[in-house]
């Protein structure tokens, strides 16, 4: 599009932005700021329905929700020590309460009101935020405000070129809320409020007040985007004109500037009524970031090959150009893009919500040219994908070899715990339709190495907060050299070589090999007894056993034997680099490039075959820990999207399985006391043969006796039965818990 096109456009959304802020007010609406959080866990945060643990977990699709460390929110309203959140999850917009302890505020901390002192003579309080709107009254009198009394600011509105404050003061004994303009108030702003950017495009941070010089970070200037989330210390008025003093996180720094107060807006959230309880004791606390499923993960792949793979002969330099950093597109361009990848309109608006909190994400469509309905039933086949037994039985498969009818038992095909997944499974998690949120849609993430946006500078921001950020190690080199070089470095090699994403290898080390902060396993510190001088950053071959050493020992092997990737990772930096080429052979460089894709082959070569984990929930666990890897991602951060499209498919995205209740409906003994069948009952009978049997002419009464195989089925039909001479008919019938029925059928033929 032509700049000049580009600019009416930004004016025409600019201006309607204006104009719905202008409705909502002049419609007497007023919505209050939320402020935005990030989950800070080291594991999971339960979701309750209300604010204390004496409420019950809240629930989607029948499953406990969860949030991931690192994870956005954004704070609704504060309930004593609780925060009202709301949330996506899965495709899902979900609202719930979690401890404010677990959440960092990006702001700096959440505010439910700012202090401000009068300056007028005297205020008077409006009951719209608008010249025309009336006064508030007290009886007969106005409410005011005198000049140095302190009021409450429980919102802030934009309308026009004026701001107006929702405030709340003390009159005559009473408490009154309205509306005051900005002018007549001297807010106080203590250590700091928290502010957000609501202005329709970006803007400069100035280095002074109603001057045009513009801050700087790492050689460039600072432009804050839309949504962009800093604290605000101070204000200073220049030629009638208000600017806030803001600090806000850059990168890796934090910078200071001006802001026009006019389109920065505080974010204030509500305070909640409800009586919230305490918090947990501390020895409680831990209860609220617990694991909720088995962290067992059956794999298909085992031990990797020792001999498959490119010898690592070199590691060529990565690109030294800077990253392209290129205009986000406007909403009607991005859309208009997506409609040219191939997204069907279902797909379109949830990433059209993504574009606006990451305009420089980018959505590639891979269209794999399948039927849906084929898809599915290639990957129903039972065995295949698996799903942990804990689950509801709409999760689980009741096929042929996946479910025992005459035992009432799901058939484990890994361990004891891991059960074929059901087919309305298979479509929730293959429908990449419930996973575009900013959780679930790095399971689409390209793991191709992107050389003109992946940046050694985006490598370090994902190390952040570990023992490898802005540090060095030493190896030596092929030249008998010993070199020195920063882990985000060795990084972008090995990504020059085995052509995988930087930021792909540096998060799955993370997640793989750090501790904490200060603290890395034992797998990358070359001490391990027997495997001194051994390194294995992504623990390959670590798989779990009971010999000495466990998974570690066995990876430490794995690293020191072969010739293959390098190997033996006798330094730190053949580990990285070997690694990666490792990963990048056997699935990111054969077209298996996204997680999904690795669990859901539905690529060309090997298709329906060659799946990493037979887990049917791992794409979706797996980003999870990527987010949480990645840490906070700035809006500027540009990632590349794989998205799997299909043919045929349903209109709406597949639900998530819910509950579900026993389908057995079978008997697992049948027999009439005393008179034998002339063919006896087998367990595992469908109820498809008649059971038959001959008395005499004396006798007048049976009884019919059965038993169930499930104990939370219903069963009728049984007890004794009166005789009529000839043929006598009897029906037992089965009624599982889900409620269906079985019929069996019993002939007493009376001389």
């Amino acid at each position: 599009m032509p700049k000049k096109h580009k600019k009416i456009t930004c004016i025409i959304i600019a201006a309607a932005l204006m104009l719905f802020i202008a409705c909502q007010i002049n419609n007497g609406s007023k919505v209050h700021a939320e402020a935005v959080g990030v989950v800070n866990v080291s594991a999971y945060l339960n979701v309750r329905k209300g604010p204390g643990t004496s409420y019950d977990l809240l629930k989607s699709g029948g499953t406990s929700v969860t949030l991931s460390n690192g994870q956005k929110v954004s704070i609704i309203a504060k309930a004593g020590s609780w925060y009202h959140i709301s949330f996506k999850l899965n495709g899902k917009s979900l609202k719930g309460y979690v401890l404010g302890s677990y959440i960092k505020v990006q702001g700096g901390s959440v505010t439910t009101e700012v202090t401000a002192t009068v300056t007028d003579k005297s205020l008077k309080l409006r009951s719209k935020a608008s010249d025309s709107g009336g006064y508030v009254k007290s009886g007969k009198e106005y409410v005011t405000a005198a000049k140095g009394s302190k009021v409450k600011i429980k919102d802030d509105i934009t309308k026009g070129k004026q701001k107006w404050y929702y405030i709340s003061l003390q009159y005559s004994g009473k408490t009154y809320t309205g509306y005051v303009k900005d002018g007549g108030l001297k807010v106080s702003y203590g250590n700091g409020i928290p502010g957000i950017w609501e202005g329709s495009t970006k803007t400069p941070l100035c280095k002074e007040a109603g001057k045009k010089t513009v801050v700087e970070s790492a050689g460039s200037k600072v432009n804050i985007g839309i949504a962009k989330q800093f604290t605000i210390l101070s204000e200073k008025t220049v030629s009638g004109t208000r600017y806030f003093y803001i600090k806000v996180r850059v990168g890796e720094k934090t910078v200071s500037g001006y802001l026009p107060a006019l389109n920065t807006r505080f974010q204030i959230v509500k305070t909640e009524t409800v009586k919230a309880t305490e918090p947990p004791k501390a020895t409680e606390i831990p209860k609220e970031t617990e694991t909720p499923e088995p962290s067992e993960t059956p794999e298909v792949t085992g031990t990797p090959d020792m001999t498959d793979g490119p010898e690592v002969t070199e590691n060529p330099e990565p690109s030294e150009t800077p990253a392209v950093t290129k205009e986000p597109l406007t909403d009607e361009e991005f859309k208009s893009k997506l409609k040219e990848e191939g997204f069907p309109d279902t797909y379109i608006q949830p990433l059209m919500d993504l574009h606006a909190k990451y305009p420089y994400w980018e959505f590639k469509a891979f269209n794999t040219g399948l039927k849906w309905g084929t898809v599915i039933k290639n990957e129903s086949e039972v065995g295949l994908n698996l799903i942990s037994n804990n689950k509801s039985y709409e999760w689980k498969s009741t096929a042929d070899g996946a479910y025992d009818w005459k035992t009432d038992k799901f058939i484990p095909y890994d361990g004891s715990t891991w059960v074929t997944a059901s087919v309305k499974a298979v479509k929730y998690y293959m429908d990449p339709r419930n996973f575009l949120d900013e959780r679930g849609i790095f399971q689409f993430e390209s793991l191709e190495y992107q050389s003109e946006t992946q940046t050694q500078e985006g490598v370090e921001k994902i190390l952040n907060n570990t023992p490898m950020h802005n540090e060095k190690f030493t190896y030596t080199g092929t030249d008998g050299k010993e070199t020195s070089i920063k882990y985000s470095k060795a990084f972008m090699k090995a990504a020059a070589s085995s052509k995988v994403s930087p930021y792909h290898l540096a998060s799955r080390v993370k997640q793989e090999v750090v501790i904490s902060p200060v603290l890395m396993s034992s797998s990358v510190s070359g001490k391990v007894s027997g495997y001194e001088g051994i390194y294995n950053f992504y623990n390959i071959g670590a798989y779990n056993s009971t010999e000495a050493g466990g998974a570690i020992a066995n990876g430490l092997k794995w690293a020191s034997t072969g010739t293959t990737y390098n190997r033996p990772w006798t330094d730190r930096y053949k580990s990285i680099t070997g690694g990666a080429q490792y990963i990048g052979k056997n699935y990111i460089n054969a077209g298996q490039n996204t997680l999904y894709l690795e669990k859901f082959n539905v690529t060309s070569k090997n298709r329906y075959e060659h799946q990493y984990m037979a887990n049917i929930e791992a794409p979706n666990s797996e980003a999870t820990k990527t987010v949480s890897a990645y840490g906070v991602i700035e809006p500027d951060m540009p990632i590349v999207f794989s998205i799997p499209v299909y043919t045929d498919m349903p209109e709406e995205p597949c639900e998530v399985p819910s509950g579900g209740k026993n389908p057995n409906n079978y008997l697992k003994t049948l027999y009439v006391k005393n008179y034998p069948f002339t063919s006896q009952f087998v367990l595992g009978d469908d109820g498809s043969k008649k059971y038959k049997l001959t008395v005499d002419k004396s006798v007048s009464s049976i009884k019919i006796c059965a038993t169930k195989v499930s104990a939370h089925s219903t069963l009728t039909g049984t007890g004794s039965k009166q005789l009529s001479d000839g043929v006598n008919t009897f029906t037992v019938k089965v009624t599982s818990e889900s409620g269906k029925a079985r019929k069996y059928t019993i002939e007493v033929t009376r001389k």
